[in-house]
């Protein structure tokens, strides 16, 4: 993780030369162009080069030990605004063709999201184009487009959600061979994608116990309160006002300073402000024509 905090790196290893020559101009009593054995200057260079590699080392373990303090920030002292603070001025010094941008910036769509800026989180990650980076990134790619998909739900346009869950799927294919593990994890972010859109559309056929079942195992207290006010907005909407009373309060218990605290309290409120999804009606041609909203009843447009 070097690539985020180069300038510290190169210092450290710098730092690392300065003292391998020292040590090695001491070694030599200073004799290093004046000794007699002519191999003396290549055995310094030797210390300079060993100077740099310890640094080398020295600043991969100090450029992880800051990446995890500020992910911390992040993922689990849910402090999305201390994070983008520490962060965001990091990250644009990173090239934009490496994966690790990528994943910087995937970090940061999170953190605006968490915040309620979902225009900013989605402007962090919208040209990304992961199958463009130096190095081929199927980690990055699935990062980006689940982030993506996420965004489109919480923006309300579950078309555009779909779409991307069709790319993700795409990338679930691809990893079997390749990645097991990450296969095995798309498929599982796949069914909650599609979860929560069946929720928030109000069908029948909604997993509402799988996501019931997401909020008991996720440490990430972002990603947990998003879901708890899914659930509630999805029970307010089916006229089940107790049970979303239930997640609205779970919601505020541990504040941080969160989106979903701010609308938690504003539909403890104010209920009848719940969110209502409209299904877009298309033409043969596939263009827009109007909207079916959750009654089934159907909006032409002229």
């Amino acid at each position: 993780m070097i690539v985020y905090y180069k300038r510290m790196a190169n210092a450290i290893m710098l730092l690392g030369a300065v003292l391998g020559g020292a040590l090695g101009f001491f070694y030599f009593h200073g004799q290093i162009l004046t000794n007699p054995d002519k191999t003396t200057v290549f055995w310094w260079a030797l210390w300079i080069f060993a100077g740099i590699i310890l640094g080398r080392l020295a600043a991969s373990i100090c450029a992880n030990r800051r990446l995890q303090k500020v992910q911390k920030q992040l993922y689990i002292d849910a402090d999305p605004a201390g994070f983008l603070k520490s962060f965001e001025v990091v990250n644009a010094r990173v090239p934009k063709n490496l994966a690790e941008y990528a994943n910087g910036q995937h970090w940061i769509s999170y953190a605006k999201e968490a915040l309620g800026d979902f225009e900013g989180a989605w402007d962090a990650i919208k040209d990304l184009k992961p199958e463009e980076l130096r190095i081929h990134a199927l980690t990055s790619s699935a990062l980006v487009v689940n982030q993506k998909a996420n965004l489109q739900i919480l923006r309300g346009d579950l078309e555009a959600a779909g779409f991307q869950i069709e790319d993700l799927k795409h990338l679930q294919e691809v990893s079997v061979k390749r990645a097991a593990r990450l296969a095995e994890n798309l498929k599982q972010q796949i069914r909650v994608h599609e979860a929560r859109i069946a929720a928030a559309e109000g069908r029948t056929d909604a997993d509402i116990a799988y996501l019931e079942e997401e909020i008991q195992y996720a440490g990430n207290v972002i990603y947990r309160k998003e879901i708890q006010l899914e659930l509630a907005e999805y029970y307010l909407r089916a006229g089940q006002p107790e049970k979303a009373r239930t997640y609205l309060q779970a919601i505020l218990e541990n504040r941080k300073g969160l989106y979903t605290e701010k609308r938690a309290e504003e539909l403890l409120s104010h209920p009848e402000k719940v969110r209502t999804w409209q299904k877009p009606v298309r033409n043969e041609n596939g263009e827009k024509v109007g909207e079916e909203d959750q009654d089934g009843f159907v909006v032409i447009r002229e």
